[in-house]
């Protein structure tokens, strides 16, 4: 059972968030034309080359723009290019450009731009976070100013679905050269905003970009990103109308589904929480171990009691909304009696200690509560050292180096830790970065030899169908390997003011404003 001690409190800030305030009141005169959206960011960049937070990517969609994209329905659509194909089973990709665009500085889009960019990813002196999404690209050919080819080192059949991601998206070529290192504050796209002013800390202003190709379907005049951290500070500004869209907590979802000046809209995020072991270093090196956290743990009832039943428990890797998800692999369900036999089993019949890394952020604090009040029943004693959020990450780069160096037995190394991963419109998304040998995200260290044949034989498969039974088998290695307790999946909570018009939740957590208008009369006094 989950103490009331730990429930309580984001029960009761929501409710404090009850008590009668000011009234809700029309936009003041500087808001008029522009949309205000809060959320809780942390932001180093918007080079898409040097992207490292999740949401970087927020203002990286506004003002630049991709190849492909995967509207709300997650189809694949063109963005910068408008077709696509490959002549050899994947070795050879060629792609068609949009015609008649241009950057925000008046540089031309063509496939000079597009070349330029992903050589400068791949460009070790760059240093991009972001260069092993596109390693397998062996040569970039320039057929002519709106057809660009892409040779593969080796067949890739998913090269389409990684040009979707921000890393794709194309700088100005003019603005790379004039303003170097210099980009990643005050990026130059052809998006369908330009960027006005980053004040740190503070706020992203855009406004938009009336020579973009497909302006007339944007109304926003001005665009603005405030990183509000604290959820009820988003809420609050919320419901008095100073922003006019803005994250919703988990705790707070009744609140704004109450309010008669917001609409709570939802979607399934997909996304993973989870906690996760350094399998390398003892105890968890021992599958043992693992699979006896995961039995320890109830998933169900964390969603339920912690997280209001706001998500999705999980049962593996990525969520049950892709179609490649594996319903008959192993299932962790609540089983203490079954957690404290496989520690016996594994030498450990009267516990052992650990030393959890987690963050202070809402989320992943009372995760890592739960998961801990679980873990004790069985044994598992853990010291759990909070960390602040906006350094949390930065933290394991000590241990787990970017270009493929890891530490996992160095001193003051974590025992486990608590994460969470956007992965996207594809199982990839999930699999690759988190369970591939050496890669940066994987901070478990996991380290399985037929997951990384399979990681490399799927991207051979020009039938969806081939791939998608390789995703199911890499999910049952992984769950039975169990690198991580598999907590629950996210859901996103957006409230939007009544006066924001025609907006559309992503499930992959893309920010699109196309068709978004903003009516005023609709603002109470």
């Amino acid at each position: 059972m989950i103490p009331l001690s730990r429930t309580i409190l984001p029960a009761l800030l929501a409710l404090l968030l009850l008590v009668p305030g000011c009234k809700p009141r029309r936009p003041p005169e500087e808001m008029k034309g522009t949309l205000i959206y809060g959320f809780e960011g942390v932001f180093k960049t918007f080079d898409p080359a040097r992207q490292v937070y999740a949401q970087e990517s927020a203002i990286i969609q506004q003002v630049l723009e991709p190849l492909l994209i995967f509207n709300q329905d997650l189809i694949l659509q063109p963005r910068l290019a408008t077709s696509w194909e490959t002549p050899d089973n994947c070795k050879t990709w060629i792609f068609q450009l949009r015609e008649g665009v241009a950057f925000h500085d008046g540089t031309p889009f063509n496939a000079d731009a597009v070349k330029l960019h992903f050589e400068r990813i791949l460009d070790p002196v760059t240093a991009s976070t972001r260069r092993k999404n596109y390693e397998d690209i062996e040569r970039i050919d320039v057929i002519d100013d709106h057809t660009i080819s892409f040779t593969m080192i080796r067949p890739n059949c998913i090269l389409p679905e990684k040009l979707v991601a921000p890393s794709a998206s194309i700088p100005s070529p003019t603005a790379l050269k004039e303003r170097g290192e210099g980009i990643g504050q005050r990026p130059v796209g052809t998006g369908p905003f330009m960027m006005d002013e980053w004040i740190p800390d503070v706020a992203i202003k855009l406004r938009k970009y009336p020579g973009h190709w497909n302006a007339e379907n944007y109304h926003i005049e001005r665009l603005e990103f405030r990183p509000l951290r604290e959820n009820t500070t988003r809420l609050i500004l919320l419901e008095q109308g100073m922003i006019d869209m803005a994250d919703i907590s988990f705790a707070q979802v009744n609140v704004a589904r109450n309010s008669s000046d917001m609409t709570l809209m939802t979607t399934p995020q997909l996304s993973i929480r989870y906690i996760g072991f350094n399998t390398q270093k003892p105890p968890f090196d021992d599958v043992r171990v693992r699979q006896a956290a995961n039995y320890a743990v109830d998933k169900e009832a964390m969603v339920k009691y912690m997280f209001f039943g706001v998500g999705e428990a999980a049962r593996g890797p990525f969520p049950s909304v892709l179609p490649a998800f594996n319903k008959d692999m192993r299932k962790y369900d609540y089983d203490p009696a079954r957690a404290k036999a496989l520690l016996a089993e594994a030498g450990y019949p009267n516990g052992l200690k650990a030393t959890m890394w987690t963050h202070e952020s809402g989320i992943y604090r009372v995760a890592a509560d739960a998961a801990v009040d679980y873990l004790e029943q069985v044994g598992i004693n853990v010291d759990m050292k909070i960390l602040d959020s906006g350094v949390y990450w930065d933290r394991f780069d000590e241990y787990n180096q970017r270009d493929g160096t890891q530490f996992p037995l160095k001193e003051g190394v974590f025992d486990m830790y608590v994460g969470g991963w956007v992965g996207g419109e594809v199982p990839h998304g999930f699999l690759e970065p988190l369970f591939k040998t050496r890669s940066y995200s994987n901070s478990s260290f996991y380290s399985n030899p037929e997951v990384d044949r399979l990681l490399k034989a799927f991207k051979t498969k020009p039938d969806p169908a081939d791939r998608d039974q390789m995703y199911r088998e890499m999910q049952a290695i992984i769950v039975e390997d169990a690198p991580w307790i598999f907590a629950f999946h996210g859901q996103i909570n957006l409230g939007v003011r009544n006066r924001v018009k025609g907006y559309r939740l992503h499930p992959g957590l893309l920010y699109f404003f196309e068709g978004v208008r903003l009516d005023d009369s609709t603002e109470a006094e």
